[in-house]
C-alpha cells in the first residue's frame, strides 16, 4: 500500500472510534465499561498502526517529500484517538455511577461528536484525494475549518452551562468538563491535520 493508503486506514479507524463513542452517548447501555472497552480496543489499534507507519516513513524518508508533515499528521491522529478514548472512559465512569447527564450539556456534547465525525469524514476524503486530485484534497481540507469554528461555539456554550448551574456533584462537573475539553481539542487537532494535508497538496498542484 502507498503511504496515503496506510494513513487512510488509520483515519478510518478514527471514524469507527468516534461512531462508537457517539452510540455510547446516544444509546443507553447496561454495561458502560464493556462499551468503553470497544473504544479502547480501537485506540490501541490506532496506536499500533501509527507506530508501524512511522517506522515505514523512517525507512523511506530519503525519497519522501514532506516527511515532517506526515509525521505531524500521524501524531495528531494518534492524539485524537487518545482523546476520544479518554472521553469515553470518563463517560463510562459517570454512567457506571448512575449519574444523570444534564439535558442541555448532553445535547451540546452529542452535536460536538457529530461535528467531529463530519470533520473526520472530510479528512478521509482529503487523504484519498492527495495522490489523484490535489485540488480536491485542498477543498476537502478547507471544509474542516468551518466545522472547527462551530465546535468552538458549542464548547463555549457547554462551559457556560456547566458553570452557571449549581451542581452538588462536583465530580460530574469535572468529568463532563474534561470530556468536552478533549472533544474540543480533538477538533482542533483535526483542523491541524487538514492544514498539514493542504500544505502537502499545494506541493502537488
Amino acid at each position: 500500500m502507498t503511504l496515503e493508503e496506510k494513513m487512510h486506514q488509520i483515519a478510518l479507524k478514527l471514524i469507527d472510534e468516534i461512531r462508537v463513542f457517539y452510540e455510547f452517548l446516544t444509546v443507553k447501555t447496561q454495561n458502560p465499561m464493556q462499551a468503553y472497552a470497544k473504544i479502547n480496543g480501537i485506540k490501541n489499534s490506532v496506536e499500533n498502526e501509527k507506530y508501524l507507519l512511522g517506522e515505514y516513513i523512517v525507512k523511506v524518508k530519503e525519497g519522501l517529500d514532506d516527511k515532517d508533515l506526515y509525521f505531524a499528521i500521524l501524531d495528531r491522529l494518534e492524539k485524537i484517538s487518545q482523546n476520544i478514548d479518554a472521553s469515553a472512559y470518563r463517560l463510562s465512569v459517570l454512567l457506571a455511577r448512575g449519574t444523570e447527564l444534564n439535558e442541555i450539556v448532553y445535547k451540546f456534547t452529542v452535536v460536538m461528536s457529530e461535528k467531529i465525525l463530519a470533520s473526520l469524514t472530510h479528512i478521509i476524503e482529503a487523504i484519498k484525494s492527495l495522490s489523484i486530485n490535489a485540488k480536491k484534497s485542498v477543498e476537502s481540507s478547507r471544509n474542516v475549518l468551518k466545522l472547527e469554528e462551530e465546535v468552538d461555539d458549542l464548547y463555549r456554550n457547554v462551559e457556560l452551562k456547566l458553570f452557571e448551574a449549581k451542581y452538588d456533584d462536583l465530580i460530574y462537573v469535572m468529568l463532563m468538563k474534561d470530556i468536552v475539553d478533549r472533544l474540543e481539542d480533538s477538533e482542533d487537532l483535526i483542523r491541524d491535520v487538514a492544514n498539514d494535508i493542504t500544505y502537502i497538496a499545494f506541493g502537488r498542484m
